[in-house]
């Protein structure tokens, strides 16, 4: 294709909220996704740094005995969600980087771990707010 030599309409869809299609596994509402290798959406997982995070789960959908791609999950990729974490939080952690520890819970070591986002509150020493747009793909 040559470039553009006037306007053109782009066909902008709103991107707060993507499908996805999953690969064989349940995916719950309220959780954090990640699109693998094969590039499907699966629960977000620890040591996977091939992963990429591209948000939180807006519904639960089980595709566990389907095909890969036979269903599809629709995710939310911007915003602050609360999440469990690994180890206690305390408030200088706000503005920290958050990576996941699973699908629900966060942790602050990076090692091999996909990024989630960053702190903006401290909920209690076992949750803390992530908002995610930095990290989500």
């Amino acid at each position: 294709m040559a470039a553009s030599t006037g306007p053109r309409e782009a066909q902008k869809k709103p991107g707060f909220l993507q499908s996805y299609a999953l690969g064989i596994c349940r995916i719950n509402k309220g959780t954090m996704v990640s699109i693998r290798t094969d590039g499907y959406l699966y629960p977000a997982r620890s040591g996977t740094a091939s992963d990429s995070f591209v948000g939180v789960a807006y519904e639960t959908v089980d595709n566990s005995t389907g095909a890969a791609g036979a269903a599809i999950c629709r995710v939310e990729k911007s915003g602050s969600f609360v999440f469990g974490a690994s180890s206690a939080a305390t408030q200088a952690d706000i503005g920290q980087a958050y990576y996941a520890a699973d699908d629900q819970t966060v942790t602050i070591a990076n090692t091999g771990n996909q990024l989630i986002g960053y702190a903006v509150e401290i909920i209690d020493s076992s949750d803390v707010r992530i908002r995610i747009d930095r990290a989500v793909q």
